[in-house]
């Protein structure tokens, strides 16, 4: 039961939201699309944390998208030892970078009371996951070792088998716990992204580019 609900139900869950919401909200409210500034009201938490959180991240979830895309590939150059260790070591190194970063968010948000007054639940349910996320992914990296390699032969045929349609549990079912929750809060995540500021992630902004840098004046009381 829980396997069907993390690994069937949650994914075409997400897989749905994504698909009906975002276009919706677009339609219906571009604006809402930003991520709001709030560098006026906290600064020196925002750069220690935001940084290591984007470095981190970034790298990491493009690695996940590659392996996706590229198995044949991926598989062949993670077939040499020494480059594998090397995946895994800077994988691992990225993780513990954007679970600091993401810590140092969520400690930025409660201690800031003019923050506190601009953030709301779901900015909350958002970091809460995403902290999470990271946590338990440097938690694989470091007691489930090579997981770079068996993600391609375990994670990677089980993600084509749901954009085919056609789910294979096989792949997953006995993974242990950690792994489960993991993917579980995966699927939370794409699933809450046409709801929260997270959508800004599916757009670029390329016309904001040409924008001119915006002046923020403070006014005496």
């Amino acid at each position: 039961m829980l396997n069907n609900f993390i690994f069937i139900a949650l994914p075409y869950l997400a897989i749905a939201l994504v698909l009906l919401v975002t276009p919706y909200r677009f339609l219906s409210n571009r604006l809402t699309w930003s991520a709001y500034s709030t560098q006026f009201l906290e600064r020196k938490l925002l750069f220690w944390g935001i940084n290591p959180w984007h470095y981190g991240i970034i790298p990491v979830l493009a690695a996940h998208i590659i392996g996706f895309c590229f198995p044949g590939p991926i598989r062949a150059l993670l077939g040499n030892r020494e480059t594998l260790l090397f995946v895994e070591s800077c994988g691992l190194g990225l993780g513990i970078f954007s679970l600091m970063g993401c810590l140092l968010l969520l400690l930025r948000r409660c201690n800031a009371p003019n923050l506190k007054r601009v953030t709301f639940s779901s900015d909350w349910l958002v970091l809460y996951l995403l902290a999470f996320q990271a946590g338990t992914g440097v938690y694989i990296g470091y007691f489930l070792r090579w997981g770079s390699a068996w993600y391609l032969h375990t994670a990677v045929p089980y993600l084509w088998s749901i954009v085919s349609f056609n789910p294979q549990l096989e792949y997953v079912a006995d993974f242990p716990l950690v792994f489960k929750l993991h993917a579980a809060s995966a699927f939370l995540i794409v699933a809450l992204l046409p709801f929260t500021k997270l959508v800004h992630l599916l757009y670029l902004p390329i016309d904001f580019l040409k924008d001119p840098p915006i002046l923020y004046r403070w006014r005496a009381k």
